[in-house]
């Protein structure tokens, strides 16, 4: 049976030569494809593919750790196998806790593409040789006297600090996560701590020193 791929990325040229490449394999069906977050979602819903090829920074609310953290809640059989240019932790462990099964660079050679999009439909994981080393050391706890924010908070403290990062009161994070002032309240506590921070300040600071926040999102 073909193993059904739904290509994601905001440069057409791009979906455009992986698609060139993959229509060359018998084994291998591109079903269809989208240039955004939102778009890939949708389009998901619609072809049910087995895995998808998601690019990590593309235009829109929906980047490409959102839409794959939207992707695999509601549709947990579809896998995502990241294909981006970023190999920075900012990038790599909010893709891998969002649910991406594999993790590889653009300049992959297109046999290790077309292994990975195998593996990834049998559930088995392919990391690129940078993403995986950077891994091992958080999980053999080789940069312990520094904290990884990437690691350490959980989905909905970042989702604080980013809105902490833009500048909103306690009230106005309440209402964009619709959750209470004193919820809202407890995040800040537990992120200070976490990171070892003083004040919502110095959390705002940190959060664009980190690249938690980028510019243009």
């Amino acid at each position: 049976m073909s193993i059904k791929v739904f290509l994601v990325d905001d440069h057409k040229i791009v979906r455009q030569g992986v698609r060139a490449y993959l229509q060359t394999l018998a084994d291998i069906t591109v079903s269809g494809e989208a240039a955004s977050g939102a778009e890939a979602v949708t389009g998901v819903a619609k072809t049910r593919p087995d895995v998808v090829l998601m690019d990590l920074e593309m235009p829109g609310e929906l980047d490409g750790i959102a839409a794959t953290r939207e992707i695999r809640k509601a549709h947990p059989k579809t896998q995502v196998i990241v294909v981006t240019s970023h190999h920075q932790d900012e990038y790599i462990f909010p893709a891998v806790r969002a649910g991406a099964i594999s993790y590889l660079l653009k300049d992959v050679e297109p046999d290790e593409l077309a292994a990975a999009i195998r593996k990834a439909a049998k559930g088995e994981a392919v990391l690129d040789s940078r993403v995986a080393s950077r891994i091992l050391q958080e999980l053999q706890g080789i940069r312990k006297d520094e904290v990884n924010p990437f690691t350490e908070l959980s989905e909905r403290e970042f989702d604080v600090l980013r809105l902490i990062a833009a500048g909103k009161s306690n009230s106005e994070i309440a209402d964009a996560l619709v959750i209470g002032e004193s919820t809202v309240k407890t995040h800040i506590g537990n992120l200070l701590k976490k990171l070892h921070l003083d004040d919502r300040t110095q959390a705002a600071v940190y959060a664009w020193q980190q690249g938690i926040v980028r510019r243009g999102k």
